[in-house]
């Protein structure tokens, strides 16, 4: 089984390029965005990022913008370097763009990647990580477009990345941490909790992202 990258997502979002910086077209993070609100849907987010093509990590993002309408909206910036976008039908609607100045543009491919909300949750259920999965597989569908979810993979766990020195553990009695992976993840099937269990954190989980 493999963990989903921000690749398998990153559909084309009709990214033109400008002299000095990216300029993208707000509408399709929008479109992205809007099926986050569908009724079934309460856990998920989605992250957007520039991955660097030789370094395997986000691009650092020197400066940007959302325009529209001649006004220059701040673009915000988090910690991991992910695009933080506000869900406006306004800025759709006025054909709004974003444009962003990264460390190396030549170097930075436009990523995008389906995560489940932590909100500083440390304690999980097998039912959980069910509906994390099970919602996880809606959204997969919905942006593979209609008459081609069958085509898209299907989500058959999760993968948490724990936060630097954290450890899990199941609920049971003489459960020992365990095992992760060199960068800290840890990749887990409803069919890998024992009876009864609680996944436990020592920190809230990182991030919590889809494997196939």
């Amino acid at each position: 089984m493999k963990t989903l990258t921000g690749m398998l997502l990153a559909a084309s979002l009709a990214l033109p390029f400008s002299a000095s910086a990216l300029t993208l077209d707000y509408k399709g993070f929008y479109d992205r965005m809007d099926k986050l609100y569908e009724p079934d849907v309460n856990r998920m987010k989605l992250v957007f990022y520039f991955n660097h093509r030789q370094k395997h990590r986000p691009c650092r993002i020197d400066d940007g913008a959302i325009l529209s309408h001649g006004k220059r909206l701040p673009l915000l910036v988090g910690d991991d370097q992910q695009l933080l976008l506000p869900f406006d039908r306004s800025l759709r609607e006025s054909s709004a763009v974003i444009r962003v100045e990264l460390e190396n543009d030549n170097q930075c491919d436009f990523a995008m990647q389906l995560q489940a909300e932590v909100l500083d949750k440390r304690r999980y259920l097998v039912e959980d990580v069910a509906d994390i999965q099970l919602q996880m597989n809606t959204l997969m569908r919905a942006y593979a477009g209609v008459g081609f979810g069958w085509l898209q993979p299907e989500v058959k766990g999760v993968t948490f990345t724990l936060a630097p020195a954290s450890k899990a553990q199941f609920s049971t009695p003489g459960s020992q941490p365990l095992p992760v992976d060199e960068k800290g993840r840890l990749t887990l099937t409803v069919d890998e909790f024992p009876a009864g269990a609680e996944l436990v954190f020592s920190q809230a989980p990182h991030s919590i992202s889809p494997m196939m």
